[in-house]
């Protein structure tokens, strides 16, 4: 990243990762999409580690009740999947967003962690990142609660 890039008049702006930088890519629709989608935060590296990989399946089939191959599964750091997008283009119903980092950029708005709200026309559970529902009891216990509202 060329250092000129990063100011603008005498403004320094910040960047949360300097010199690090994702080429946003396609996401997969699945065939028989069933308009439930989950989105999760993981900068590391494109593709999840095993555990936090079978964590997923098993939230899929055992807490939403739902074959991982009808769900769309995206990561938000490595896609160019948005929210909008996958309301308007898909016709999704619900969505799961296992990360916080996206909230930060948002300003004025009501949307807590475990908390579902309605944003475009579907209903949207925010919560930790992956790892730490995978590791974290109270915060998965807080998160499975609110998943029950969410279908």
């Amino acid at each position: 990243m060329d250092v000129d890039a990063i100011y603008k008049g005498n403004k320094l702006y910040k960047i949360g990762a300097p010199f690090k930088h994702f080429e946003k890519t396609g996401y997969i629709v699945p065939e028989n999409y069933n308009g439930v989608s989950i989105l999760y935060e993981y900068e590391t590296a494109a593709a999840l580690p095993d555990d936090l990989a079978a964590f997923l399946v098993r939230f899929t089939e055992g807490g939403m009740k739902l074959s991982p191959s009808q769900v769309l599964t995206a990561n938000m750091c490595y896609t160019d999947i948005s929210l909008q997008k996958l309301a308007e283009q898909h016709k999704s119903r619900a969505a799961v967003i296992f990360g916080l980092q996206w909230l930060e950029g948002l300003k004025n708005t009501h949307i807590r962690r475990n908390q579902m709200v309605k944003l475009y026309g579907m209903n949207v559970l925010v919560t930790d990142t992956l790892d730490v529902i995978n590791t974290n009891d109270a915060a998965k216990k807080a998160f499975w609660a609110e998943l029950k509202k969410l279908l």
